[in-house]
């Protein structure tokens, strides 16, 4: 594993707080500002770190949020590493991992402490999600199978309604109105508790991208801990501001390494096997989709005259 040494932007002292939010950047813009401006609001304590961006996100941090922590690495070290180097800076005894493209829009650190109500369970704890037009989001997850991440990866997650094990997968019909007891939340806004967080070690390193928190709720799952999903916290979630810096063959290669660690980890040699055919077919059609975006562009591109 590469070194990974930080410099510390904007604010370094430690503050008295509930909550240590961990915001992981990678060129999120303005986006990143309002997230930790959220956080801030939110009533804990903002921690940016940021993945090597170049366009200027982690300094417009520091300097338009004074509350927040910048610490920039000198490399893209991936989501896992960088929420593991942020919640280590922290000493809150609950710790929020938020997406860079999310804000907290409802609810504050004080009333998340009543999730955790269990002290001797472990949680994690999701919040209700909405996009960008207030449309409620199904953020919630059953713990993935062999068949559906087979469906997954043959593209029919898109017809998930209509297919009996994707369809318990994304719990379609999942009541967004209630505190519920579920396998998975996932990793745009996720809470814990740092006394779990650290036992478990935090986020399995050797995921660079995608699947950190499936493992993450898989661990606590075995360890007979439950996710919690949380409506009384709100969030809004953008959505893959730096996700779309990637083509879709770029962001195919990264799931498929992530899916079969996964696989591997917790679903054994065999399905490690199954799934890895599946693996060229994934190529084809994101590098087919890829080249039918720059077809698209560049039909809408202007001609010159002459």
């Amino acid at each position: 594993m590469k070194d990974v040494r930080t410099n510390r932007l904007g604010s370094d002292r430690a503050t008295d707080c509930l909550v240590d939010v961990v915001i992981v950047n990678w060129n999120g813009g303005e986006e990143v500002v309002a997230a930790a401006r959220s956080a801030v609001r939110f009533g804990g304590r903002p921690i940016v770190v940021d993945n090597g961006s170049v366009d200027g996100s982690a300094e417009r941090v520091a300097t338009q949020v004074r509350e927040a922590t910048v610490l920039r690495l000198n490399h893209n070290a991936g989501f896992a590493r960088a929420c593991n180097v942020g919640a280590a800076d922290g000493s809150a005894p609950y710790i929020l991992l938020l997406n860079p493209d999310a804000e907290i829009v409802n609810g504050t650190a004080a009333e998340l402490r009543a999730a955790f109500a269990h002290p001797s369970l472990p949680i994690v704890v999701g919040p209700k999600t909405v996009d960008g037009d207030n449309r409620v989001e199904t953020t919630v997850r059953r713990l993935p199978t062999l068949t559906v991440l087979t469906l997954y990866q043959l593209k029919l997650h898109r017809f998930a309604r209509w297919i009996p094990p994707l369809r318990s997968y994304f719990m379609v019909d999942f009541d967004s109105t209630r505190p519920t007891q579920v396998d998975q939340v996932i990793g745009a806004a996720l809470a814990i508790r740092r006394s779990d967080w650290e036992r478990l070690g935090g986020l399995d390193e050797g995921y660079f991208l995608l699947f950190e928190e499936v493992d993450l709720c898989r661990r606590i799952a075995d360890e007979g801990g439950v996710g919690l999903y949380w409506p009384a916290m709100v969030v809004r979630h953008i959505g893959s501001t730096s996700f779309r810096r990637l083509s879709h063959l770029q962001l195919q290669r990264i799931w498929n390494a992530s899916l079969l660690r996964y696989a591997h980890l917790h679903l054994g040699r065999g399905s490690v096997a199954l799934l890895s055919m599946t693996v060229p077919y994934t190529l084809v059609v994101s590098a087919a989709r890829d080249a039918l975006g720059r077809r698209r562009t560049n039909r809408l591109q202007p001609t010159s005259g002459s």
